[in-house]
């Protein structure tokens, strides 16, 4: 391409970039009849505003417009998916958007708004969307944006006949940020996806908070789930980082692992759930800086989670520390930093913040402490250390369990 050729294309594009970016301002009611023919007659650049009232969809964006609401509501009357966002670019914001179908099956389920796959760069923000069956579906899109949505699940139906608040399938450098769903199936539901993030969302009363399934290299950081029955779920996905999110008050477990690879885990508060962590078939995971406080259990590990990193971490009043299922004992702490166990009884004599003697999960103080809570005020007597002293000389038959060789002294956490 010569220089005068390259300089004229570049000339074009630019005037299409300005053209786009004074677009014109049509408004619903005024420029058009309904919804429907004033989303037709807008052109790239445009934006359509939504004035109050209820205007009924469903309609189809496929130009790149801003759809900015100004205090109106798009009713699906009931019927099929409201919004269908069919255009790279796309923006959808500031809109109440109800009433879609009640389908959760097939190709194309409802859904307030579903973004196709063609609609990469797609930014879907600061939506109220009550009366889903799903609330918004990303099918295939990458870099597609979900930010500052509300989303209200249909809680008259159980919740196995609901649809998800965020449904994100085969997606890639997806941003899902800010967000808050309730009421739904699952808050997030994330299936074959990649690169992607989900920060500082907030999901409540569910089944699962955030979902993973068969994803790869995507960050989950600072997000919020409580009163769910499991907050955290990642299932058959490798290299997911997991940073800073609160799990609490969830039924079943703060973190899930299922055929979890190559995650890294830290610096997440898991307090008062049924099990802050459950590994089951994990492995080659760091799991480092976890504070785990206040759950009936709070780590249970089975079905060959063997290889995992797990140091550094605080296990705090937990009704049972650990529930262990293996074929021979579960070694932390060799050759590096160990974990913080408050029912640890053991001196560090040299001051170096790591227990002189490690912590078995399945020893007689750790089985006196678990019966009868108030024994934690004897801890460190002489009748108690004389005891610890003489099961560690003369070991009697014991069944596999969790061994720390460096438990550490103080709460890393803290």
């Amino acid at each position: 391409m010569t220089r005068a050729l390259q300089l004229l294309v570049t000339a074009v594009v630019l005037l299409v970039l300005a053209h786009e970016a004074d677009g014109a301002t049509l408004v619903v009611g005024r420029d058009g009849a309904d919804l429907a023919a004033t989303v037709a007659a807008a052109a790239d650049g445009d934006e359509v505003e939504v004035p109050k009232g209820t205007w009924r969809g469903p309609i189809r964006i496929e130009h790149r417009i801003t759809l900015r609401g100004t205090g109106g509501v798009i009713d699906g009357g009931g019927k099929g998916t409201v919004i269908v966002v069919a255009v790279p670019g796309a923006v959808v914001e500031g809109l109440t958007v109800r009433g879609s179908g009640t389908n959760l099956s097939g190709m194309q389920p409802d859904s307030c708004i579903w973004i196709e796959k063609a609609a990469a760069g797609a930014v879907v923000r600061n939506n109220n969307l009550p009366d889903c069956a799903f609330g918004i579906w990303v099918n295939e899109t990458p870099e597609a944006q979900l930010i500052g949505n509300r989303i209200y699940g249909r809680t008259e139906q159980r919740p196995t006949d609901r649809g998800n608040g965020i449904q994100l399938f085969n997606g890639s450098k997806l941003v899902i940020r800010g967000n808050m769903v309730t009421g739904a199936r699952d808050v997030i539901y994330v299936s074959a996806m990649e690169d992607s993030l989900i920060e500082d969302n907030q999901v409540r009363n569910q089944r699962y908070g955030v979902h993973y399934m068969y994803s790869y290299r995507n960050t989950l950081r600072n997000n919020l789930s409580e009163d769910n029955r499991s907050g955290f779920a990642l299932m058959e996905s490798q290299n997911l980082t997991v940073v800073g999110n609160i799990a609490r008050h969830n039924d079943n477990h703060g973190i899930l692992f299922r055929d979890a690879t190559g995650c890294v885990i830290r610096d997440n508060q898991l307090i008062e759930n049924g099990e802050g962590l459950f590994f089951f078939s994990s492995a080659n995971n760091e799991i480092q800086g976890n504070r785990i406080v206040g759950n009936k259990v709070g780590a249970k590990i089975w079905a060959g989670s063997q290889r995992n990193d797990i140091s550094g971490n605080a296990f705090i009043g937990n009704h049972r520390q650990v529930f262990y299922v293996g074929a021979t004992d579960l070694v932390l702490g060799q050759g590096g930093p160990g974990n913080f166990w408050s029912d640890y009884v053991g001196w560090d004599q040299n001051g170096d913040g790591v227990g002189d003697r490690p912590y078995r999960m399945a020893s007689f103080t750790s089985r006196l402490v678990y019966k009868y809570p108030a024994a934690a005020l004897l801890t460190h007597s002489p009748a108690v250390e004389l005891l610890s002293h003489l099961e560690e000389r003369m070991p009697l038959l014991t069944a596999p369990t969790v061994v720390d060789r460096s438990p550490l002294t103080r709460d890393p956490t803290s």
